[in-house]
């Protein structure tokens, strides 16, 4: 079940901000993906949908994103574990959506528990709308053989997870109390 959030003004100013300052540090920096403002944009959007349904789920979130060595710990705490948002444009969800870089795997494993995947639409407008399209244990991504993703020339070694594979969100939600996600580790 697919869950969204259209954001504030307010939200996607901040947004903006912060993606403005991440991308002025890593501009020059070779990373996973294409290292544009829009990605980092994108990314930052996603964190805030995913902030604003822990908290109205009342999971306590703590955004990590404004830290000072925000980018070596999760993006979000919560009452249910440690939280990596993943976030692509509507139009890539389906070839490029759900995949962690082998590269990147091992630093996600060490700071998150759990990835939230999620679509962002129209990112351009004032009031952006995020899909929450559901979450995976961070030990579940590399459980199959990681492949080439993307367009021809531009691909990238991901370990990337089926949509079937993604867990729903109310299950997510009933970690609180013990029934869905396993909090016992990692927190």
């Amino acid at each position: 079940m697919t869950s969204g959030y259209e954001l504030s003004p307010e939200a996607k100013t901040l947004a903006t901000l912060l993606a403005e300052k991440s991308f002025q540090k890593y501009q020059n920096v070779r990373g996973h993906y294409r290292n544009a403002f829009s990605s980092h944009l994108i990314g930052r959007l996603g964190e805030f949908a995913a902030y604003f349904w822990f908290r109205d789920q009342g999971l306590n979130p703590k955004i990590n994103i404004a830290e000072p060595n925000g980018d070596r710990i999760c993006d979000i705490d919560t009452d249910v574990g440690r939280c990596e948002v993943k976030t692509w444009r509507a139009e890539h969800w389906d070839d490029l959506g759900r995949a962690v870089t082998v590269s990147q795997l091992p630093s996600i494993k060490k700071k998150a528990d759990f990835i939230f995947w999620c679509v962002a639409d129209d990112y351009e407008s004032k009031t952006p709308k995020v899909q929450l399209k559901g979450w995976s244990d961070v030990d579940a991504i590399d459980k199959d053989e990681p492949l080439m993703t993307g367009k021809i020339g531009r691909q990238i070694f991901n370990y990337q997870i089926s949509v079937d594979d993604i867990q729903n969100l109310e299950l997510l939600k009933q970690g609180k109390n013990g029934q869905g996600r396993n909090t016992s580790e990692g927190n």
